[in-house]
Parts: C-alpha cells; structure tokens; sequence
C-alpha cells in the first residue's frame, strides 16, 4: 500500500487561516482628546458666538469695550450725583453747617436792608444820598441773588462793575457793598435820632442784617465746595463730569 503524503495538511493553520492572512487593526493617526467639563463649557460658548467674535482678538477688543462702557457708566452716574449733590447746598446748606443756609441767610440780608431803606427814606427823605446809595445797592444785589438761584438764566449781571464771568463771585462783591451801605444809612439815621440806642423797629431790622452777615461769614459752604472741587478736579473724574454735563460748582468768595 502506497504511503499517503500528509506534508500540506500538517502545514496548514487550523481553521482554515493562515499567518499571512491576519492583519493588525489600523490605529487611528491621532487619538481623540479628552475635555474636562470647564473645557467643554468654554468650547460650547465659543461655538455660540457669532463667526465674528469667534476669534480670539475680536473677543478680547469686545470685552475691553464692555468694561469701559461699565466704568463709564458707573463712575459717570458717581460723579453726576455727587454733583448733584453739592450744587444744592447753597439752598439746603451743608451738613456741617446745622441748618444754615447760605441763600436763606442772604435772603434775610435782602429783606432786612429793604426795611431799612424804607426807613431812611421816611427819616432822611427819598433824595438822601444815603437812602439812594442803599437802594442802588440793594438791586445790584437782588440781581446777583436772582441770577444765582435761577441758575445765572434770567439775570445779566454784565452790567455790575465787579461782574467778572462769576454769578457767585458777583453776588459776594454785592453783598459786601450791601452791608457797607447799610451801615452808612444806619449811622445817618442814628444822627437824626433823639436817642441813637432806642430807634425801634428799624435797630432790630438793622440788627438781624448783620447777624446774617455773621452767619454767613462762618458758615463751612466755601470749605465743602472746595473739597468737592478736589474730588472731581482730577482724572480720571474731571473727563467723567464733561462727559455727564458737570457744571462747575463756585465758592461764596
């Protein structure tokens, strides 16, 4: 019996594959990078924006712009409310000065030298060149008063020889040529008294001016304004106020 050949059959793999049949899996060239959720977050904010601001220096442009509206705004409105503020204390007086304020104190002077003047015009006569003096006097002043509380709108006070561009600077040169009139008045009717010290109503209208004027002369207004002036008077404070309409605030000097 011839003998069989077996060399092929024992050559060959089980299961039908040989070794040159099998192939390695194919690698990806790149493996695929794991996010952490901060990442994620980011990356799905960026994919959110328009194609425009998806770039790195369009972004941060836009981001400086947002935080200087912010600045701004705030210290904008900041400053306009201290302004604000301030500019009411000729009417409302500081708080340092306890009620006081310096328009009403004023007004008192206004009033009082009215009264005044009324007298000396029924002791001295209407043609006094005292009486005449304190009237022309008291206008100047009622007008740089007027001019002040209405915002300097409806008084010209070019006029005034001491007028030099200052409603509040007028209005204190008026109120110091007020108080010497009144004074010069007040000596000429105490000539023609029987008694200087007893002249009635007119000693204690002539009284309360001048306690007005003392009043004035201690009140912490200027000291306040001044202050103010130093808080806005520099950057970047002073750029803010012209952007928000800030007028200037003027001391009582």
């Amino acid at each position: 019996m011839a003998n069989a050949d077996f060399s092929r059959e024992q050559n060959q793999t089980p299961g039908g594959f040989d070794s040159g049949s099998y192939r390695e899996a194919k690698r990806p060239d790149t493996e695929a990078v794991r996010l952490t959720p901060l990442q994620q977050k980011l990356a799905g904010l960026e994919k959110a924006l328009p194609a425009a601001l998806a770039k790195q220096g369009t972004a941060l442009v836009l981001s400086v712009v947002v935080m200087l509206a912010a600045f701004v705004g705030f210290g904008g409105a900041k400053v306009r409310g201290k302004y604000n503020e301030t500019r009411q204390w000729f009417t409302t007086g500081v708080p340092a000065d306890n009620g006081y304020a310096l328009s009403e104190e004023l007004t008192t002077r206004a009033n009082t030298a009215a009264n005044i003047i009324t007298t000396g015009a029924n002791t001295l006569g209407a043609d006094s060149a005292e009486v005449q003096a304190a009237q022309a006097a008291l206008d100047d002043f009622s007008a740089c008063l007027e001019a002040v509380q209405n915002g300097s709108k409806k008084q010209s006070l070019t006029s005034l020889p001491y007028y030099q561009g200052s409603t509040m600077h007028a209005l204190y040169q008026a109120n110091e040529a007020l108080g010497t009139v009144i004074d010069q008045l007040y000596a000429k009717m105490q000539e023609q008294a029987a008694d200087p010290m007893k002249m009635g109503a007119v000693q204690g209208q002539y009284g309360q001016f001048n306690s007005a004027g003392t009043i004035i002369g201690n009140l912490q207004y200027n000291d306040a304004v001044y202050e103010y002036q130093n808080d806005v008077g520099g950057f970047p404070a002073s750029m803010l106020g012209r952007l928000f309409g800030v007028q200037e605030v003027e001391p009582f000097t």
